[in-house]
């Protein structure tokens, strides 16, 4: 009898380890809550996620919860009290939300549930679990900012149509007030001429699983007929019908329908694998299996190195083990090998689990298969990189090229030569012949020139015809001209292009580092300097650089006196170029732009002097004049009652990184009374890339404020995917380099397409800048681009023309 009470014993305790190793592995918190017959309360046990939700340790809260209650918000603790009561009186299970503030201040909602008891001194206790629910609550509000959003008009309807709920852009767009539409059949909002075929295309998209987009007439308020693009998707598990509609009338007046089209990026579910403290698996999940090979009966007490594809050495694991054994975890990316022998890229965290004595027990592994990002972004990365029509690479890739070679002579002691190739009336050509016929040219041209440059050497096409050449390990100026000579041979003899044989001959500049320069401006500049020199002086020929080819000294005494008394002086003025919805052609934002009136050389463009502002460090006050200046002309507008959107204005990167840009930020917003959730900042990719973990850090504090973030001039800089999740931001600015040759050239199109296709994957809206033409907006439109501005829709305003302006675009 002893030995089978001692048999039960150990079960029990077993049993109980069991429990506290569960307990203390889930999410959330659970806990026994004992509500006494005199109204006091305890805690007779409490796992150890109590330091999660609470930032309390769970030893702290037994027997005493009035640490727990003192965190609940002051609106919230009458609810809670009623809802413990009420399931205390009627032992019903116990379910309740509520808010809390923790020690750090953070503002957190709960979810609690529990089963009550009866105890035997009349007491009820509570086997209860609590969980942190604070995402899907700011997920909830998200989706009800995002209904009553005034750019679309939503409908919620049950499965008979029977609307239910309706937004105010009903009223705005078609006069129907919300509160009488609720309880109406939404289809008989519809023309009786299209309800057939809403109803007909709506159950066929229903069997195949699809949303329904459809274009169907509605009458407004006064009985005309508006053209709606309807989306409806039956949620039958909740018995609802989501329908989103857009008033496209103006847009089917030239094209009878729009078609839409968002390519989704596919994702795949996270696989999950865990291990014991010698590293044999104990499980994993479905999704292991699915993106592996491995069936869970093949891997049970295997070890996770059956994956290794052999792209790492035995260093990368140890240092990835030891950060694990030091840290607690580890995440990066890893190349494995699924189970057919494939080699995947996947994103992997791998945690230390413990037990109750705070030791370790195991190892958690999370991993989700990346190799679609991958691909994008090797794809991005290349268009982003080179030239689309020869694929050299492009003035982005050179000069990174170029400031490495710089780096290394600087170490070295040695020189390296930068050569400036410009085509002799090559414009001619393209106006003569035709720019297909100019193009091929310039692949012929292309293919000759790599055929005389040395393999050390690199060759880049920066502009329609502009080419740069650099020349690593020139011993000296007679060795290079030894190169360019030959490389001016290369148009010694006719090209033949389409059957025709044109001669053309290039003018080129030579500068050296660092005779000529010591950085990559300066190297480019005197090149570009003596190329124009060269072609003053009969074309067709080569110069070395020399001082007296540029005024660049007096042009840094210029802007150093005259920007120290522009600001001053109020010489400086901003100018608004509107934004626009595509889809509604509805104004949605302002971009603030700087100018400079100079009194003797009239307007000055930014990309003049902001450079040497960013250098001389004139540009914080001068940024912090421009933020002020567009949340004073928005507020005023704001009050005029014109709705401008928001308002954007570009951060310098010297702006950006200052410790206090945030805090400067947050006053001048409070000072302009401009709201917070309509100022946009715009942050260019390179910028960012300068020192990224400073510039999340700082991006971070500045959606604190509320402040919108969008990064501009993206794809010409040099982040990753992986950057571009950590960043904090709202908006992707597609460059105006991207949109230029729409829809006509077919590496642009790729590179659009897949900028576009990234921000729906990510959640972020995309702008698009220099639309010029109707087809660029239409191809933008057609491919899910949100916003666009440019010279189609309307040059940079002064801000006195802005009210005329939303006028006539109301």
């Amino acid at each position: 009898m002893q030995d089978r009470a001692e048999v039960y014993s150990d079960s029990l305790q077993e049993a109980e380890h069991r429990f506290r190793r569960f307990a203390n592995g889930i999410p959330g918190a659970i806990f026994q809550y004992v509500l006494n017959t005199d109204g006091t309360d305890t805690v007779s046990y409490m796992s150890k996620g109590c330091i999660d939700l609470w930032e309390i340790p769970a030893s702290d809260v037994v027997d005493d919860a009035s640490a727990l209650s003192s965190q609940v918000l002051a609106d919230d603790v009458k609810g809670l009290a009623e809802s413990v009561q009420r399931s205390a009186d009627t032992l019903e299970f116990w379910r309740h939300e509520w808010r809390m503030r923790t020690p750090s201040g953070q503002i957190k909602w709960v979810s609690g549930t529990g089963t009550p008891r009866r105890l035997a001194d009349g007491g009820t206790a509570w086997d209860s679990v609590i969980i942190d629910v604070t995402r899907e609550r700011q997920d909830q509000l998200a989706l009800n900012q995002f209904f009553e959003q005034a750019n679309t008009l939503n409908l919620i309807t049950d499965l008979d149509w029977r609307i239910q709920r309706a937004n105010p852009a009903w009223a705005r767009v078609l006069g129907l007030q919300p509160a009488a539409l609720l309880g109406r059949a939404a289809t008989d909002l519809i023309d009786p001429i299209d309800r057939t075929l809403f109803l007909e295309r709506f159950r066929s998209c229903q069997r195949e699983g699809t949303t329904m987009e459809l274009d169907c007439r509605v009458r407004d308020a006064g009985g005309a007929l508006h053209q709606l693009t309807w989306s409806a998707e039956a949620r039958v598990e909740h018995d609802l019908i989501f329908i989103v509609a857009r008033d496209v009338t103006r847009a089917r007046q030239d094209q009878r329908r729009l078609q839409q089209a968002a390519a989704v990026f596919e994702s795949t579910a996270e696989g999950v694998i865990i291990t014991d403290l010698n590293g044999s698996i104990l499980d994993v999940n479905d999704a292991f299996s699915r993106v592996t090979g491995y069936s869970r009966e093949e891997v049970i007490g295997r070890n996770p190195n059956l994956l290794r594809s052999g792209r790492h050495d035995a260093r990368f694991y140890e240092a990835m083990w030891q950060e694990v054994q030091q840290q607690g975890h580890w995440h990066g990316e890893i190349w494995n090998r699924s189970k057919d022998g494939a080699i995947f890229p996947e994103l992997l965290t791998i945690s230390t689990v413990v037990d109750e004595a705070e030791q370790p027990s195991g190892y958690v592994g999370v991993f989700s298969d990346i190799s679609l990002l991958k691909q994008h972004q090797e794809r991005l990365n290349h268009l982003a990189h080179h030239d689309p029509l020869t694929d050299l690479p492009n003035r982005t890739l050179f000069t990174s090229r170029l400031q490495h070679s710089i780096e290394r002579c600087r170490r070295a002691g040695s020189s390296l030569a930068v050569l400036f190739i410009d085509l002799d009336r090559f414009k001619h050509i393209n106006d003569s012949l035709g720019h297909s016929t100019g193009d091929e040219l310039l692949i012929e041209i292309t293919a000759r020139i790599r055929q005389r440059v040395r393999a050390s050497d690199t060759l880049a096409r920066i502009s329609g015809d502009e080419f740069v050449v650099l020349l690593e390990n020139v011993s000296s100026r007679e060795a290079a001209r030894a190169v360019v000579d030959d490389l001016l041979a290369a148009f010694q003899h006719p090209y033949t292009v389409n059957g025709i044989s044109i001669s053309i001959t290039a003018s080129m500049g030579l500068s050296f580092y660092p005779a000529d320069g010591a950085d990559v401006s300066s190297l480019l500049a005197n090149a570009d300097a003596a190329m124009y020199k060269a072609k003053d002086e009969g074309r067709n020929t080569v110069l070395f650089y020399s001082s007296e080819f540029t005024a660049e000294a007096f042009e840094h005494v210029f802007l150093e006196t005259g920007l120290k008394q522009a600001l001053d002086r109020q010489e400086l003025f901003l100018v608004y170029q509107p934004q626009f919805d595509l889809q509604s052609r509805r104004v949605s934002g302002m971009e603030a732009l700087l100018r400079w009136r100079h009194p003797q050389n009239g307007v000055i463009a930014p990309s003049r002097f902001i450079p040497f502002a960013e250098r001389s460090g004139l540009i914080r006050p001068i940024g912090r004049w421009v933020l002020e200046q567009a949340c004073r002309d928005g507020r005023a507008w704001l009050e005029a009652g014109l709705a401008i959107g928001h308002m954007a204005v570009n951060v310098a990167t010297p702006e950006l990184l200052r410790s206090s840009f945030a805090e400067d930020l947050a006053m001048v917003v409070s000072a302009t009374g401009f709201p917070a959730d309509q100022l946009e900042i715009e942050i260019t990719e390179s910028s960012i890339m300068k020192q990224p973990d400073r510039s999340i850090a700082q991006l971070d504090q500045v959606r604190a404020t509320g402040v919108m973030v969008s990064v501009d001039d993206f794809g010409t800089g040099y982040s990753s995917l992986g950057m571009l999740k950590k960043l904090p931001i709202n908006r992707l600015k597609l460059d105006q380099s991207f949109v230029r040759d729409l829809p006509d050239d077919p590496d642009d199109i790729a590179i659009a397409e897949a900028i576009i296709s990234l921000g729906h994957a990510m959640n972020l809206e995309i702008i698009a800048e220099g639309i010029e033409r109707t087809e660029q907006e239409a191809f933008l439109r057609q491919r899910g681009c949100h916003l666009g501005q440019g010279h189609w829709f309307s040059r940079p305003l002064p801000a006195e023309a802005i009210p005329e302006f939303m006028a006539s675009h109301r």
